[in-house]
């Protein structure tokens, strides 16, 4: 399934999967380079290829640059991202021929908008870099399309290529207060009052909750920040309000009124319109409840979703939306069964099975959850996915059964082979998990000579 689902998006516009020679082509042929980083497990991958990737306006643009495919677990595909600094799976890069980064894109828009946006990207005379320089010493005016490509550049996978060193609440507050485009400007201060709320900033909650109030009243400004509406929601009420208080019910009621318009909007995707109504779930359960949650009613919207999957790829990312919003919603027999039946037909069987395992940890079935991360890990594909999944087992093991040093050993000298041959075994994504393993069994209180092996050889790697 995972090849079926590639060759839907390779079939149109024809991706290289090599850095070097898509950069020289780039060279050659003074086009840009599009880059898009992911992998055929993560959920938001899928729904950009679904959405934009595989969809006629992208294709046409495609032959305006040359697009630049890397698979997380593709050979050297981690030493890549180090070199690039690519870490969030999707990250979406505009480079210039010479390799200057131009901007990153944001994965979360809808497909007109990400491609407008696309399109004011490749037409930009100025990468984002230089546009910031001059918004942070005022030297120049901005232009529209200078302060649409910064309120709409991807900060959450920025890895400090556009920050380089500076706060992002701080920068993000100045752009703000600099920027006189409306749309602009209104997207610059969500994401500096979520900046600022991550960071225990404290805010004028006053102000910042009658900024808040006054997008979700207006549904044109709701849809045009739809990623934010849905991605700040919980983050931005749990920061700005305290529980069962005034304010806090104020701005979830509101938060609920705009998220049921999204819900039915014919501008969203079913897949959109049941995230929409996922945070919906999570905002009842932050304010006043709300009619229309049951079980009956969540389990018809699911169903009318996924009867609009005609591909593995979508139905991938409504699956796990579904499943989410189901858990959510206090409902994890529900999700099990609707997980289960995933499994089954799923092009990433081994992704749910994580899934499944949170289910069965929330409902202390420790014995189960293990046996679902180790099936997850026993049939998961990729180098760099066995990896994390073999952590992630490994580290679930020595949270739950910490005195198992039998198990623990085995399973610990079961991933080293999965090191052997690995060229990228310390970069990337690579090098985050054999972090994690290794300071985790350091950690570990449990004798073990297996471990002991275990934990030189994943010193050895992290060292290189």
């Amino acid at each position: 399934m995972a090849n079926d689902a590639n060759a839907q998006t390779t079939t149109v516009i024809g991706w290289h999967h090599d850095a070097d020679a898509a950069f020289a082509q780039a060279r050659a042929s003074a086009r840009p380079v599009f880059l898009y980083w992911g992998a055929m497990w993560c959920p938001p991958c899928n729904r950009l290829k679904a959405s934009v990737l595989s969809q006629p306006g992208f294709a046409s643009l495609g032959t305006t640059f040359v697009p630049l495919h890397i698979d997380g677990d593709a050979a050297g595909a981690q030493r890549a991202a180090d070199r690039l600094q690519l870490r969030s799976y999707p990250t979406l890069v505009l480079y210039r021929p010479d390799g200057t980064e131009i901007t990153r894109l944001p994965c979360e828009l809808t497909g007109p908008r990400f491609l407008h946006l696309l399109q004011l990207a490749l037409a930009a005379p100025l990468t984002a870099s230089e546009s910031l320089q001059a918004a942070l010493s005022g030297q120049r005016a901005l232009s529209a399309d200078e302060w649409h490509l910064l309120a709409w550049y991807s900060w959450d996978t920025d890895e400090d290529q556009l920050l380089a060193g500076r706060n992002l609440a701080a920068t993000l507050a100045i752009l703000r207060a600099a920027c006189d485009e409306p749309a602009s400007a209104l997207r610059l201060a969500w994401h500096a009052l979520h900046a600022a709320v991550s960071a225990k900033a404290a805010p004028d909650q006053h102000q910042a909750s009658a900024m808040l109030l006054g997008t979700l009243a207006d549904p044109q400004a709701v849809l045009a920040q739809v990623d934010l509406v849905t991605g700040y929601a919980v983050d931005l009420v749990r920061g700005l309000t305290a529980p069962q208080s005034a304010p806090r019910l104020a701005l979830t009621a509101a938060w609920s009124d705009a998220l049921e318009q999204l819900e039915s909007s014919d501008a969203l995707s079913p897949d959109d319109q049941l995230s929409a109504l996922r945070v919906r779930v999570r905002m009842a359960r932050l304010g006043s409840p709300v009619a229309g949650l049951d079980a009956a009613s969540l389990n018809v919207r699911i169903g009318m979703a996924l009867a609009t999957a005609n591909d593995h790829v979508r139905r991938h990312q409504i699956l796990n939306t579904a499943a989410g919003l189901l858990v959510d919603a206090g409902l994890p027999d529900e999700a099990e069964g609707l997980l289960l039946a995933a499994v089954a037909c799923s092009l990433a069987p081994f992704y749910f099975m994580h899934n499944l395992a949170s289910v069965a940890k929330k409902r202390g079935d420790t014995v189960a959850m293990l046996d679902w991360y180790q099936r997850a890990w026993e049939q998961s594909s990729g180098p760099a996915t066995r990896l994390q999944w073999g952590a992630t087992f490994l580290l679930a093991l020595l949270e739950a059964t910490a005195a198992d040093a039998g198990r623990i050993g085995a399973v610990a000298a079961a991933l080293l082979p999965e090191l052997e041959g690995m060229l990228d075994a310390n970069c990337g994504r690579n090098g985050a998990q054999l972090k994690r393993m290794l300071s985790k069994l350091i950690g570990w209180n449990g004798a073990s000579e297996q471990v002991e092996i275990v934990k030189k050889s994943l010193s050895a790697h992290v060292k290189e």
